[in-house]
């Protein structure tokens, strides 16, 4: 009875730390989890296009990124955007997702929601997109008219390669 009895008086101080939560160390929301890289880029038309946009990426800890895109170009007009993995000098579809050439679309469709610009030929859209960027990796982020085929990269009217920049 004495052995259990001094298990008890260890243990009931353990737990009642352990029963209280420190919220400097809880973190369930996204945008909690610090940000530990930037990823920058330009996309310039591709003739006869006329559309370009700035894309800002916040790569954070828990395999994720906050991006941000300024599209503009002809008002009242859908867009489709994408980061592929390959920089803009490649413009042919990857045979699957594992394939060592070609280009492959980053994360899923679902996290590139279209652009509709604005009457004045602007629009901003912001979304989270999963996965990790890699900085030995080259990516670029690509722009077409939105249409009901996949998307692969191919042809886009705009396209910018993805500047690498760490936080210190």
């Amino acid at each position: 009875m004495r052995h259990i009895s001094g298990l008890l008086l260890f243990a009931l101080p353990v737990l009642a730390a352990c029963s209280g939560s420190n919220p400097a160390d809880v973190r369930d929301e996204g945008t909690t989890f610090p940000v530990v890289a930037n990823w920058t880029a330009t996309s310039a038309p591709v003739a006869p296009a006329t559309v370009n946009g700035t894309l800002v990426v916040k790569q954070r800890l828990g395999f994720h990124s906050d991006a941000s895109f300024v599209v503009t170009g002809p008002p009242n007009t859908a867009f489709q955007w994408r980061i592929f993995k390959r920089d803009c000098s490649v413009n042919v579809a990857a045979v699957n997702n594992t394939a060592a050439t070609g280009l492959i679309v980053f994360s899923t469709t679902q996290a590139y929601p279209d652009v509709t610009l604005d009457a004045t030929g602007k629009a901003t859209v912001t979304s989270e997109i999963a996965g990790w960027l890699d900085s030995l990796t080259p990516y670029s982020v690509r722009i077409r008219p939105t249409a009901t085929t996949t998307f692969t990269g191919v042809s886009p009217a705009a396209c910018g390669n993805l500047a690498y920049a760490p936080v210190h």
